[in-house]
């Protein structure tokens, strides 16, 4: 009886430890996410639903899962993989963006590489 009193005030005292080393900063990219960029105009959006949706600008779009995973060394960088493959990647960083389309400055950067290039744009939390 005392070793299971013992774990379970052990495990009280663990759980909300293990939660904090899990959570993430405010500067760590999360979804939902709002992403774009112009010249050609593209579009990224990252749901809470698990789906990223991309327009690449020349009339082709995808609907998939995406992996997003954090930086092992900052949590101002994160990397994304989508697409029906998983071929399509991404850099998202937490640095501000100038719009091109607009005159707002985002919160974040993206790189998305995709068919032999790269795309670059902003990105913004959904709200």
């Amino acid at each position: 009886m005392k070793l299971v009193s013992a774990a379970a005030i052990l495990l009280l005292f663990v759980t909300p430890l293990a939660e904090a080393a899990l959570a993430r900063s405010p500067e760590t990219p999360a979804p939902p996410l709002t992403c774009g960029g112009d010249e050609p105009y593209w579009s990224l959006k990252l749901g809470a639903d698990g789906k990223a949706r991309f327009s690449d600008g020349d009339g082709e779009a995808t609907i998939s899962p995406f992996i997003l995973q954090q930086s092992r060394n900052t949590t101002l960088i994160a990397g994304v993989t989508f697409g029906l493959k998983a071929e399509i990647r991404a850099v998202i960083g937490h640095e501000a963006c100038s719009a091109t389309n607009g005159d707002d400055d985002r919160p974040m950067t993206i790189s998305v590489w995709y068919k032999d290039g790269l795309l670059s744009g902003c990105c913004q939390p959904d709200s």
